[in-house]
């Protein structure tokens, strides 16, 4: 690197540690036990029983072997757990910490799989859109990436997010390093490209944008016509050697026929919803939805981001110009499979604003030498204003996390109930007390209690199997699945009936042998009336 990109560099990497750092103290919250981890972020909760598994020793090496690799959660690819194991691995050989620790087990899981990515990943779209030769314009762009509400967010769970985009951030720059040639550089892409689909399937956003980049290849004359269906061909063999690679369990036919299904189940639900279905209506009143322009870039930046494509797309010299149709191809395509699903979360528009706001320096390239440091100029200027919009929102987001047991209504419900009506004095001291309690109520497990929950939330029939001397409930659920008009949103009409009826007569304290023995602002607890 020159002079100038080894400043920048190293002006990056300080602030990425010290960035990494300020984060440590909010993800230590909300872990104090696995059952908090619900509370919070079902998804954590639902992966954490997993990655206990991958690391616990079998009776021989085959069987510790297969526990590590056998990792049964294929929602997301083997990449998430095995950077997740090989994390928090020392925490486990060399602490007393595993695996009764959970807080900062579950930071360390927060920090190198959110965090620390997030961190590398704004690095290579910085060095996408200006080199490092810029080392103000560098330093700005790469503050407002980790700095934008959504990426914060992001960073407060343990989810395989941030990782998907370092394996995005990398095809970028790897295809940004082949200049065109179509050589080593441009293979390392696709396997990164194969990492990012072995991971979480974002890799395909790229479908569109390869084929442009050969065919750009082609129009610079750095490839012959009939060199293009044999590179497109050895992309995709080692794209799916990759997709192999991340992700060894589709070499077993039973786990193969597993992760497939999962996989169209997930995209059964991405298009129609889990319980309701609801049309993911993007656009409201005409306009981009609040929570976008919030939590990324405001409009006015957004339309900047596309400016500074379409200007580089017509004046940027050949580099900058296939630069610039990759990332318009590869917007295109993830903004075409988002707004189709059946819901718009934030964090699913990381892949897409992150990439996008690399185009901002592109602007002011296209300006002639003379008048270019005044571009440059007024793009720092601009881009610092949007921080200045971001840190507020940062700042507020920090203390939320920062004090979120303290407020949680969730927590707060069960303290109550363990202080005023724990153990419950009609249960027999030889019997387990049966707790049945939804997703995101707090209820730890702890001797005396047998807790239960169920991912398909609760019914009539589920009670009476289950027989619950407690049900705790979230007013939320009771208030979506207990309403008159339920029904007519369901998946399912007739699976839902029967949830239906059960939240709708918890709405109403009319649950059959249960009466009303606590509620806050969060929930409702009912005990099992005495015959």
């Amino acid at each position: 690197m020159e002079k100038e990109q080894k400043v920048t560099f190293w002006i990056l990497i300080i602030f990425g540690i010290i960035y990494f750092c300020i984060m440590i103290p909010a993800n230590l919250t909300g872990a104090e036990t696995a059952e908090m981890l619900e509370v919070f972020e079902v998804d954590e909760y639902a992966q954490y029983p997993h990655l206990l598994h991958i690391l616990t020793p079998g009776d021989g090496l085959y069987q510790t072997l297969r526990n590590f690799f056998i990792y049964l959660h294929y929602y997301y690819g083997f990449p998430f757990y095995f950077w997740s194991a090989l994390s928090v691995l020392p925490l486990k050989l060399f602490t007393s910490v595993w695996p009764d620790n959970t807080r900062v087990i579950v930071c360390v899981l927060r920090q190198m799989l959110s965090v620390f990515p997030m961190v590398i990943s704004a690095g290579l779209l910085t060095w996408v859109g200006t080199k490092f030769r810029k080392p103000l314009m560098s330093a700005v762009l790469y503050i407002l990436l980790l700095t934008m509400p959504a990426v914060l967010q992001n960073n407060f769970w343990w989810h395989p997010d941030s990782l998907t985009l370092l394996f995005l951030s990398l095809t970028f720059f790897f295809l940004d390093r082949d200049k065109l040639c179509c050589g080593k550089n441009f293979f390392f892409a696709a396997f990164f490209c194969g990492a990012a689909i072995g991971t979480k399937y974002l890799g395909l956003y790229f479908a569109l944008a390869i084929p442009v980049y050969l065919l750009c290849c082609r129009l610079e004359e750095k490839i012959l016509t009939k060199q293009i269906f044999s590179k497109a061909c050895l992309f995709l063999l080692v794209m799916a050697a990759a997709v192999i690679f991340s992700d060894p369990l589709l070499l077993l036919p039973q786990e193969r026929a597993e992760i497939f299904r999962v996989m169209n189940q997930q995209t059964g639900l991405s298009g129609a919803g889990i319980f309701l279905r609801y049309e993911n209506i993007f656009f409201e009143n005409g306009r981009l939805p609040g929570w976008l322009t919030e939590n990324y870039l405001c409009l006015p930046w957004l339309i900047l981001a596309f400016v500074s494509i379409a200007a580089a797309l017509i004046a940027g010299k050949s580099q900058m110009r296939t630069m610039a149709a990759v990332l318009l191809c590869y917007i295109v395509t993830a903004c075409t499979v988002n707004l189709n699903a059946a819901a718009s979360r934030l964090h699913y528009f990381l892949p897409i604003i992150l990439p996008l706001s690399a185009a901002f320096p592109l602007f002011p390239e296209v300006f002639p030498s003379k008048r270019r440091k005044y571009a440059e100029v007024l793009m720092v200027i601009l881009l610092a204003v949007q921080v200045g919009i971001n840190l507020p929102k940062d700042i507020e987001l920090m203390k939320i996390q920062l004090h979120r047991e303290e407020n949680s209504g969730s927590i707060a419900l069960f303290h109550k109930l363990e202080a005023d009506y724990l153990p419950l004095p009609e249960v027999p001291a030889e019997r387990m007390t049966r707790v049945y309690r939804d997703w995101k109520v707090y209820f730890p497990e702890s001797e005396g209690y047998a807790v239960k929950t169920d991912w398909d939330l609760a019914s009539f029939a589920l009670i009476d199997e289950w027989h619950p001397d407690l049900i705790l409930l979230e007013k939320e659920n009771i208030r979506t699945y207990g309403a008159p008009d339920v029904l007519e949103k369901a998946v399912d009409a007739v699976k839902m009936a029967e949830t239906a009826s059960f939240y709708a007569a918890a709405a109403d304290n009319s649950i059959p042998g249960y009466e009303l023995l606590l509620e806050n602002n969060f929930g409702m607890v009912f005990r099992k009336v005495l015959q």
